[in-house]
């Protein structure tokens, strides 16, 4: 896993960050918001309660190849009146039952059954990787949106105090006569379209804190940009080379295609004979008093059975299950391959997003730049009475739309960034150099850092013994 503090730096981030006026001193950064998404979204933590409650699967199914013991016992009293001279009879039985069992040969249902809920718990691990991951990534999309609504805001009231600066002046330049009403008015109606533009810029950057508490559970305080990429592979096809070995929606498929092939054999185990050894012993106490005399019965057996059940006949329905659950498992196969086209269609497109993202930072530095230039020049232009006041609004207005781009551009290979990381399948906590949840401090559930039940490269290897299926 690569960690924030192998990071590549990425001087066009800090370069376009100051450039939109962005720099400042933050208590917040990236790592904080993704650790506390990670411990408290409940989302992951409905997911790891699932993982929990899979793990059962396997003490479950485990049950099935163990002993079972039970105690039966009664306590009874009987009067019994009869006409004289026959004198009335009481009897008091006491009576204790212990039974066992012990399954000896069971056509390999009990061993399947283990392996099918080991292989699922594996899946609902991989799941639950995968929703750890996608929550941090949306924890990381609502951190950069937040910050680019807020740089939007920033400038957009910068733009609206220098429109009214500019139209103080206009009015000022109107009342000695060099400039008409015209130029006044134009002027008021961008002050007007800067006004809207600042309520617009207010009202998203509501929205992303909205969406950064949806993910993180609380509202953001202030954020700090940071100055650095996370270190990424050299090209699209080591990226895809990760992925496809790293994604846990690969492991998912996969776990899930095991655990139908295993559900086959489970199926099968009904078309075979089971032999079982049980095991009784009884003991009863019967206290008879028949008028003034009483007597006791007790009694004491015992009994070993071994039981073979062979099925002769079954009407197809076993047949049919199983070409069902053959089924089942093609799909299941089939999933897996599309898990697999999807990891590699994820991870060309965030390379291209951030390829794209990294070429319109430069292209966009060049431009504000620019335009910075432009404005500068037409506003000692107008001094001199060589420039209209149109043009100084419009070089203003590109001006500002330019900075805007620049900021959605830094936004986006940020995002893309991750993007492609979380498609290779390493977005986990531990690229933050935060502790995976072992206890219950994520939420209320409790699971394992890692799966405790890993998936063998060979299904058969469960079958060595040639009188199983």
């Amino acid at each position: 896993m690569m960690r924030l503090g192998g990071m590549a730096r990425g001087a066009a981030i800090g370069l376009a960050w100051a450039v939109s006026g962005g720099a400042g001193v933050s208590a917040e950064e990236l790592r904080d918001a993704v650790q506390d998404a990670y411990l408290y979204n409940p989302s992951i933590d409905a997911s790891r309660s699932a993982l929990r409650a899979q793990g059962e699967n396997v003490a479950i199914a485990n049950s099935g190849r163990l002993p079972r013991v039970s105690i039966t016992s009664s306590y009874g009293v009987n009067r019994r009146w009869t006409p004289e001279p026959i004198p009335d009879v009481t009897t008091a039985p006491f009576t204790l039952g212990l039974d066992g069992s012990i399954p000896i040969y069971d056509g390999g249902r009990a061993a399947n059954n283990v392996s099918q809920a080991r292989a699922s718990v594996d899946a609902a691990y991989s799941q639950l990787v995968s929703q750890e991951q996608s929550t941090i990534l949306n924890a990381v999309g609502a951190y950069f949106d937040v910050l680019r609504d807020k740089e939007v805001r920033d400038l957009t009231v910068e733009s609206l105090k220098l429109l009214l600066e500019e139209l103080e002046a206009s009015e000022a330049r109107f009342e000695v006569g060099e400039v008409t009403i015209t130029d006044v008015a134009q002027t008021k109606a961008r002050v007007a379209a800067a006004n809207a533009n600042v309520i617009q810029a207010d009202g998203n950057l509501r929205s992303s804190a909205e969406g950064f508490r949806a993910i993180v559970g609380r509202l953001p305080g202030e954020l700090d940009a940071p100055e650095f990429l996370p270190e990424l592979p050299a090209s699209a096809k080591a990226a895809e080379d990760v992925g496809l070995a790293q994604h846990p929606a690969i492991r998912a498929a996969r776990s899930a295609e095991r655990a139908a092939v295993y559900n086959i054999r489970v199926i099968n185990a009904d078309k075979l004979p089971t032999v079982s050894l049980t095991s009784r012993l009884d003991g009863q106490l019967n206290d008879t008093t028949t008028g003034l005399r009483s007597r006791l019965n007790n009694q004491l057996s015992a009994g070993l059975n071994l039981t073979l059940n062979a099925p002769v006949y079954q009407g197809g329905q076993v047949d049919s299950r199983i070409r069902q659950a053959q089924h089942i498992a093609s799909q299941r196969r089939s999933e897996y391959h599309a898990a697999v086209r999807e990891v590699q269609r994820s991870v060309n497109i965030a390379w291209q997003a951030f390829v794209t993202a990294r070429g319109a930072i430069e292209a966009g530095k060049e431009q504000v730049k620019a335009s910075k230039l432009a404005f500068d020049g037409i506003r000692e232009e107008l001094l001199v009475g060589s420039r209209a006041t149109i043009d100084l609004l419009d070089a203003e207005q590109t001006l500002l739309n330019s900075r805007i781009s620049l900021i959605n551009s830094v936004r986006q290979l940020n995002v893309a960034a991750y993007s492609l990381i979380s498609a290779m399948g390493l977005l986990g906590p531990d690229f933050f150099a935060i502790t995976p949840v072992e206890g219950t401090e994520g939420g209320i559930s409790k699971v394992e850092p890692l799966s405790q039940y890993g998936v063998v490269n060979t299904p058969e290897a469960a079958w060595r013994l040639p009188w199983r299926p």
